[in-house]
This record gives C-alpha cells, sequence and structure tokens, in this order.
C-alpha cells in the first residue's frame, strides 16, 4: 500500500468513528445500549440475540 491509499484508509475509518460516536450520543440512553452491547458480546450473546437484550 501507497501513503495516499494509507492515508485515505485512515480518513474513512475517523469519518466511521465520528459517526458512531455522533449515532450513540444522539440517541436516549445510547452510552447505556452501548455498554450493554459490548457486555453481551464479551459475553459471548449471538448477535442476532442482541437487539431482544438491550433494545
Amino acid at each position: 500500500m501507497d501513503k495516499e491509499s494509507i492515508k485515505g484508509l485512515l480518513i474513512l475509518l475517523a469519518v466511521g468513528a465520528v459517526l458512531a460516536v455522533m449515532a450513540v450520543v444522539g440517541t436516549d440512553d445510547g452510552w447505556h445500549k452501548l455498554g450493554c452491547v459490548m457486555r453481551a458480546i464479551t459475553h459471548g450473546v449471538a448477535l442476532s440475540n442482541i437487539r431482544a437484550i438491550c433494545m
């Protein structure tokens, strides 16, 4: 990979991270839901069941 590709990839990752943070901050009780999702993932809950547990 050349420098331009790496810079482009880093820019895309930064924009994605900002959008994800804004989505969490912009929702009601977003930090609580994010914490619930992270705990569910670390405890091995199937991704298809996380919505039923945390949302």
